[in-house]
This record gives structure tokens, C-alpha cells and sequence, in this order.
């Protein structure tokens, strides 16, 4: 019996003995000369942090930064972009919204009447008569084609969709029933009138291109074009003789730029 007992015992300490010794393990030892040293190094040169990588929220916020700076970029060369097509519009022959400058002559657009009646309206134009066409007060001499309209006139108008032709397609004569009055062709955009008109709009703005030479002034760019001289070369040369009053020519509506010479 005292045999099991002392054995008990002898396991009953010998466990607590190792609890100590794994206890003392864990615990690290500190020295006096120890503890100076690392005071010493962290006073010294104070250890590197260890590197981490950024967290989400602060990556959110590097993107945003990117994102709007990119965004603000953007809207610095939009702003910048339309300025400079403004300030280009009258100015260096850049004209936005409007066709291009005839390629014969013309080398720059002073002024421009868009391409409609209103854009036309809003941008200062009138109605020219003679032209056909809305036009800038640059490259129109009103006094002029008032003249030309008294004395040559007046025209006539007429609209009518799918007119009888004959075997030149020229619309006979009475088969276009509907009249247009002053105040209704420069809406229209197309229009028969009489031979009378057609030589007379060509005679007038060759005068035009005259008076321009003399002035060095802006002119109609359909003034302008060589192609449209030949033409009217052609129509007034023309052996064939053709009264006035007959109804021959198509005319579509002009939006007119005013254009330099050369």
C-alpha cells in the first residue's frame, strides 16, 4: 500500500515539474545587457516596418482619383475643341455644318447661311431673288438684285409634282398648276420657272464676279465656280432660240457662302 502510494506521488510532482519546465520554455529569457541592447537598437535605428499591401477601400479611392481626372481631362479638350471650331467659323474658312466651298475658286468662306431657311435667318441672311438662295450680307448687293428683278421681271413659279415632259424633259407648258407667290419660294426648296429667269440669274451673277474683282470683295460661291460660268456660257450661246416665257428650268434653293476669289 505505501509502495502505490509514493508511486502516485512520484507522478503527481514529476507532472507539475514538466508544467513548469514547458512554462519556462515559453516565457523568454530577458537580461539585463539584453534589454540595453534593444533599447539601444530601437533608439538607434528604429526598425522597418513590415511591408503590406493596400486595402480595398484604399484602392477605391486611387481609382476614383484616376477616374475623375481622366473625366476632367476629357472635358479641358471638349470645351477646347468646340472653342476652336467657333472661333474658326467665320474666320478661317473652317464652316461647320455646311457644304464644302466649290473646288473651282473660292479658297476661303467669309460668311455662310447654314442649310436651311431658319439656320439661315438666325445667322443674319436675306432673300436674294436674283440668287435664288439665302445670302449673307458680306457677298449681297440688295439695291442691285432689286434692280435686276424690276427691270427683268416679274418671274414666275410654279410647283408640281410629276409635271408632263416633253422629249427633252422640260415640263410642257400649262401642265404646272400651281403657282408659288413671292413670300412662298424661299421655302421651297424646288421650284420650275421660265427661261427668262434662268438667263437672267446667269447674266447677274457674272456681274457679280465683276464686281467683286473690282472690290476685291467676297462673292456667291456659285458665282464663283468656274463649272457654273461654262454653263451659263452655254445657255446664253445657244443657237436655239428659246422665248422667255417658256418654262424650262429646275431650280433648287441656294443656301449662298460667301467666298474670296481666290
Amino acid at each position: 500500500m505505501s509502495d502505490l502510494v509514493s508511486k502516485l506521488r512520484t507522478w503527481a510532482f514529476s507532472s507539475i515539474e514538466n508544467d513548469e519546465s514547458n512554462d519556462k520554455l515559453l516565457a523568454v529569457p530577458s537580461s539585463p545587457s539584453s534589454s540595453v541592447s534593444s533599447s539601444d537598437e530601437e533608439q538607434g535605428s528604429p526598425r522597418p516596418r513590415p511591408q503590406t499591401k493596400p486595402h480595398a477601400y484604399d484602392r477605391i479611392q486611387v481609382c476614383a482619383k484616376i477616374s475623375f481626372g481622366l473625366v476632367f481631362l476629357i472635358i479641358i479638350l471638349t470645351a477646347a475643341f468646340i472653342v476652336n471650331i467657333l472661333s474658326e467659323d467665320s474666320s478661317s474658312g473652317i464652316v461647320p455644318n455646311a457644304p464644302l466651298p466649290p473646288s473651282q475658286g473660292g479658297s476661303k468662306v467669309v460668311e455662310h447661311c447654314g442649310l436651311s431657311a431658319q439656320e439661315a435667318i438666325d445667322r443674319g441672311c436675306l432673300w436674294d431673288i436674283m440668287s435664288f438662295g439665302w445670302i449673307h450680307p458680306a457677298c449681297y448687293d440688295r439695291e442691285e438684285s432689286d434692280r435686276w428683278a424690276e427691270k427683268y421681271g416679274p418671274f414666275e413659279w410654279y410647283v408640281d409634282e410629276g409635271q408632263p415632259v416633253d422629249e427633252k424633259e422640260e415640263p410642257l407648258n400649262g401642265t404646272l398648276t400651281q403657282p408659288l407667290s413671292l413670300d412662298e419660294i424661299p421655302f421651297t426648296q424646288s421650284v420650275w420657272t421660265t427661261q427668262g429667269y434662268h438667263v437672267m440669274h446667269c447674266l447677274y451673277l457674272l456681274k457679280m464676279v465683276h464686281v467683286a474683282a473690282l472690290h476685291d470683295a467676297p462673292v456667291s460661291n456659285e458665282a464663283v465656280n468656274l463649272g457654273h460660268t461654262d454653263h451659263c456660257v452655254g445657255l446664253i450661246g445657244n443657237t436655239d432660240l428659246i422665248e422667255y416665257d417658256v418654262i424650262t428650268t429646275p431650280v433648287r434653293l441656294l443656301f449662298v457662302q460667301c467666298v474670296t476669289l481666290t
